[in-house]
C-alpha cells in the first residue's frame, strides 16, 4: 500500500480541483434558478468593427467568444452571432432559441438566425453533396452582404464534429459565392472538439471576462444538465496556456486563460 507521506504535499493541490467543481455546481444550479437576463444590446450603438460569429449550435457563441468579447470591450465592435442550426433535437429546438438569446444578451451579442424559423438543419460535409445545399449557400451569401462583415468567425475544418465541420464548409462556399460583392473581412477559425495543429494566434481573458462567459455559458440549462462542460471551461483555457508556450513560444503575462484560434 502506497504510504500516505509521498503524496501529501500535493494532495491539497488535487483537492482544490474537487472543490473548485462543487462549487461551480453549486453557483450553476442557484443560477438557473434566478436566470438573469440583460437587456438585448443596440443594433447600432457600436462604432468599431461588425464580427459575424457563425456558430454551428447554441452556446458555441460562448464556448468561441472569446475574441468576440474582446473585441467588444476594447473596440467597440458590433458583434452578431450567427445561430447556424439550434441542434439536431427538434423538440429542444425552441428551448435552445430561448437559451440562445439570453446568453446573447449576457455577453453583450446581438444574433440571428441562419433560417427562419429555427435556423439551418443538416450542416455537415455529406450534405454538401444534396440538392438544397446550394440554396442553403445562396441564403448564407445574402448574409453576408446584408450584415457586411469586417470579421468572421467560424470553425476550422477539421474540428472533429460533423456540424462544426460542415459550419465550415458552409461559410466558405458562401464567402466564394459573395466574393464580388463583399468587401476585405479577416477570417478567424476557432477550435472547440479538436485544437488546431498549427495555431498562430492566441487570445488573453481576464478572470472577469471568463466569469462573464460562463455566466453567460450557464443560460444554456438544456445542454448543461446532460453534460455540466461549463464546469470544464476554466481548465480548457488553463490547458491552453500550455499549448500555446509550447506551439507559439510565448504567453500572454496579463491572463492567467487563454482560448486559442488561427487567423
Amino acid at each position: 500500500m502506497t504510504s500516505n507521506k509521498k503524496y501529501a504535499s500535493w494532495l491539497p493541490f488535487v483537492e482544490m480541483f474537487s472543490k473548485a467543481n462543487a462549487l461551480g455546481q453549486k453557483i450553476s444550479a442557484s443560477a438557473a434558478r434566478q436566470l438573469p437576463t440583460a437587456p438585448r444590446p443596440p443594433e447600432s450603438a457600436n462604432t468599431g468593427p461588425r464580427v459575424l460569429l457563425c456558430s454551428p449550435h447554441p452556446d458555441d457563441e460562448i464556448l468561441t467568444g472569446a475574441l468576440p468579447l474582446r473585441l467588444r470591450q476594447e473596440e467597440n465592435a458590433t458583434v452578431i452571432n450567427l445561430a447556424i442550426t439550434l441542434g439536431s433535437e427538434q423538440s429542444r429546438k425552441t428551448d435552445r432559441l430561448h437559451e440562445l438569446e439570453k446568453a446573447c444578451r449576457t455577453a453583450g451579442f446581438q444574433y440571428r438566425l441562419a433560417a427562419m424559423p429555427l435556423a439551418f438543419a443538416n450542416i455537415n460535409a455529406k450534405a454538401r453533396l444534396l440538392p438544397d445545399w446550394p440554396d442553403k449557400v445562396k441564403t448564407m451569401s445574402a448574409i453576408c452582404n446584408d450584415i457586411r462583415p469586417d470579421i468572421i468567425f467560424l470553425p476550422h475544418s477539421r474540428d472533429n464534429h460533423a456540424t462544426h465541420e460542415g459550419v465550415h464548409l458552409l461559410v466558405m462556399d458562401a464567402l466564394a459565392a459573395a466574393s464580388s460583392k463583399a468587401t476585405k473581412i479577416v477570417l478567424v477559425e476557432t477550435e472547440f472538439w479538436q485544437p488546431m495543429r498549427n495555431p498562430n494566434l492566441m487570445i488573453g481573458l481576464r478572470d472577469e471576462d471568463l466569469a462573464l462567459l460562463l455566466t453567460a455559458l450557464n443560460m444554456h440549462q438544456g445542454e448543461l444538465s446532460r453534460n455540466p462542460y461549463h464546469l470544464s471551461q476554466p481548465s480548457r483555457m488553463v490547458d491552453n496556456v500550455r499549448r500555446g508556450r509550447e506551439l507559439m513560444g510565448r504567453r500572454d503575462s496579463q491572463s492567467n486563460f487563454l482560448f486559442g484560434v488561427t487567423g
